[in-house]
């Protein structure tokens, strides 16, 4: 599991545990009001767009309002899940890894000191979401993560314990 890590690992240090964000979409949080105002935009559109197509009327513009009401709408329910495939985690003996590979953003990897006094917090669900409270720093690109966090992962609980684990000296 250490295959390519020969120039980020320390010495004594080992991976533990690598996995990837769930990436099913989802209904859910900040994507459900925009799903409505995106479907009202587009509802609108379309009944103007119709409207000035029965009054040979200029309807091409409201094709474009359409399609961007529609935008509103789907979008935040597909960029959650693209981002999740571009996104990997890594737990090792002593630190915590967050690294994205994104259009538009490139590389970057950052890495978290897991220090016996450092806030990690689990919010129990399946898959579940680990939060640090402290600062990644970063390895590669130049993003730094203020609130890194292991998104939506597949056995959250066991990553967690692991997490106690390293923190408490016993892995």
């Amino acid at each position: 599991m250490t295959e390519g890590w020969a120039d980020i690992l320390m010495p004594n240090e080992r991976v533990l545990w690598q996995a990837q964000p769930d990436s099913r979409i989802e209904w859910r949080g900040p994507q459900v009001p925009f799903a409505l105002f995106g479907m009202m935009f587009a509802g609108f559109a379309l009944f103007w767009t119709v409207k000035a197509m029965m009054s040979n009327g200029f309807w091409v513009y409201g094709i474009f309002q359409i399609v961007t009401g529609l935008g509103i709408a789907l979008a935040p329910l597909f960029i959650g899940p693209f981002i999740a495939k571009r996104t990997w985690y890594s737990l090792t003996n002593r630190r915590a890894f967050f690294a994205s590979d994104l259009p538009f953003g490139g590389k970057s990897l950052t890495a978290l000191e897991l220090y016996p006094n450092t806030p990690v917090e689990f919010d129990g669900q399946e898959p579940g979401t680990l939060s640090f409270g402290a600062r990644a720093e970063a390895l590669v690109g130049d993003r730094f993560d203020s609130t890194p966090r292991f998104f939506r992962i597949p056995n959250a609980r066991h990553v967690f314990g692991l997490v106690l684990d390293i923190q408490k000296g016993k892995v």
